[in-house]
């Protein structure tokens, strides 16, 4: 059960970056500071970790042990931006960034316990 867990915080966290991928070239289109040429490179660059991280949550619900240490490195480099998000001033997206970061790694860890 907790690699289910760790598989739907992967497969969150892989949507979040797919929808932030068609934000960048739609923020290109706006007119931000940006040229529009960084923005699609973004959303190129933004769309490889989608896959990764689909790659990721895949393993995990197939029971796979290779990705929990995928996961732990990405959910333990979240820690700061999400906690750099609450003390700027965004406060539900960066509690949503821990929250999320917390569980993935407290279920990858229990998973872990679980199959040794």
């Amino acid at each position: 059960m907790p690699g289910r867990v760790g598989a739907a915080t992967m497969a969150v966290h892989a949507l979040a970056c797919a929808v932030f991928a068609v934000f960048f070239p739609l923020a290109a289109a706006r007119g931000a500071g940006l040229s529009n040429i960084s923005h699609v490179m973004f959303s190129v660059f933004t769309i490889l970790f989608a896959v990764g991280l689909g790659f990721v949550a895949r393993g995990l619900w197939q029971g796979m042990g290779w990705p929990r240490t995928a996961t732990v490195v990405w959910l333990v480099l979240l820690l700061p931006v999400g906690w750099a998000m609450v003390q700027a001033g965004s406060g539900v997206f960066g509690s949503l960034i821990l929250g999320t970061a917390g569980i993935g790694i407290a279920a990858v860890v229990l998973e872990g316990r679980r199959v040794l």
